[in-house]
């Protein structure tokens, strides 16, 4: 388990680069070691997690599992994309640099955390507020409230992705592309798990209620 300075250290790190201080990445202790500890900040993370997986949002029809599958797909969607990165950067021949890219991508869950987490709830509070029938004919203070916090929400939510990006570009030193590769990766593997998730628990639910 990581010292209580080493986690400040990890929190300061990420927050300064969520702010595109590339400097943040100093923070950040490059070995092997420093990377696996960074793992408890799983404490921290999934937790953020599961929180925005349970907040309901009205007309829109995405799944809301119980804790532990909520669990499931936050930590396979966060392990999983880390294994097809390691090899993908090894290819890319900055392997040296995966360890220090992997403390940064762990600690950053955090702010990535609550970004998610805002953009779920703005996106909750945007469907009460929009009606499908305030959208007919001239619009309402409401709707066009509503409006601007889905829009919101969806800057928060390409920030989100835009900041994770910026940890990858900072820390490998390998230019564009491989940045852009590790994280379109992270994004479809992690799409293909909640989505696999998904239809399985939905083939189980004729056999549990059968049972």
């Amino acid at each position: 388990m990581p010292a209580l300075a080493e986690v400040l250290r990890g929190l300061y790190g990420s927050w300064r680069l969520l702010l595109l201080d590339r400097h943040g990445v100093l923070a950040f202790d490059g070995t092997r070691q420093a990377a696996l500890r960074s793992f408890w900040v799983a404490l921290l993370s999934l937790p953020l997690a599961v929180a925005a997986n349970a907040i309901p949002i009205v007309g829109v029809d995405v799944p809301r599992h119980g804790v532990s599958i909520a669990l499931l797909d936050s930590t396979l969607s966060w392990l999983l994309p880390l294994i097809v990165i390691y090899a993908l950067v090894r290819w890319y021949g900055r392997g040296e640099r995966y360890w220090l890219l992997l403390t940064a991508l762990n600690w950053s869950q955090v702010p990535q955390g609550l970004l998610g987490l805002l953009a779920t709830g703005l996106f909750a509070v945007a469907a009460l507020l929009v009606a499908p029938d305030q959208l007919q004919g001239e619009p309402t203070a409401t709707a066009l409230t509503g409006l601007v916090l889905q829009q919101l929400g969806l800057l928060v939510y390409l920030g989100a992705i835009f900041y994770e990006w910026f940890v990858a570009w900072t820390t490998l030193e390998a230019g564009i592309a491989l940045p852009t590769a590790a994280v379109l990766f992270d994004l479809v593997i992690g799409y293909g798990i909640g989505y696999g998730i998904d239809q399985l628990l939905l083939a189980l639910a004729p056999v549990a209620h059968g049972a």
